[in-house]
């Protein structure tokens, strides 16, 4: 399993019980007691669940992506500018020491998922009707060619390799 694989699952299972669960599930009175923010409704509350939880599916989405040798970029992305943005959020808010432990710990994620990305990127793993030898690394397509056409100048590549 790669360390980026280990990172999203980590993700997806603390902030799933500890954020998102909380937020969808607990009632009002505690959650304005645990964040300090009152509400007339729990609407925000549960709105902000929902976001967390597609953010989650987002994370997961990823993990297969990442086992498979390929670097999930729109994913390390989408944790970027989400643990990122809260990190810089917390800190210019921060009026108590738990405000700059989540900072630091979002702040961490954000970096860590930031520096796997060079590693992640060459990769040997074939892709049908290509030698093991071809990394994939690219895609090869161009402003509006099809996939078919990509794979053909794939197989055409291929088969001049093994001519010679």
């Amino acid at each position: 399993m790669s360390w980026l694989s280990l990172l999203l699952i980590t993700k997806v299972a603390v902030t799933g019980l500890l954020v998102a669960a909380p937020l969808l599930l607990l009632p009002k009175s505690k959650l304005e007691k645990f964040t300090n923010v009152t509400t007339p409704t729990s609407l925000f509350f549960r709105l902000y669940g929902v976001a967390i939880t597609a953010l989650l599916v987002g994370y997961a989405f990823g993990i297969p992506t990442a086992e498979d040798g390929r670097f999930p970029w729109g994913v390390v992305c989408m944790g970027t500018v989400s643990n990122g943005g809260a990190a810089i959020l917390l800190l210019v808010n921060s009026q108590n020491n738990n405000n700059r432990v989540l900072a630091a710990f979002f702040g961490l994620i954000a970096l860590a998922s930031c520096s796997n990305g060079p590693a992640c990127r060459r990769t040997t793993k074939s892709v049908v009707g290509l030698p093991p030898s071809i990394p994939l690394v690219r895609t090869g397509r161009k402003h509006g060619a099809s996939m078919a056409a990509v794979q053909a100048r794939r197989t055409a590549r291929c088969s001049a390799i093994r001519a010679n």
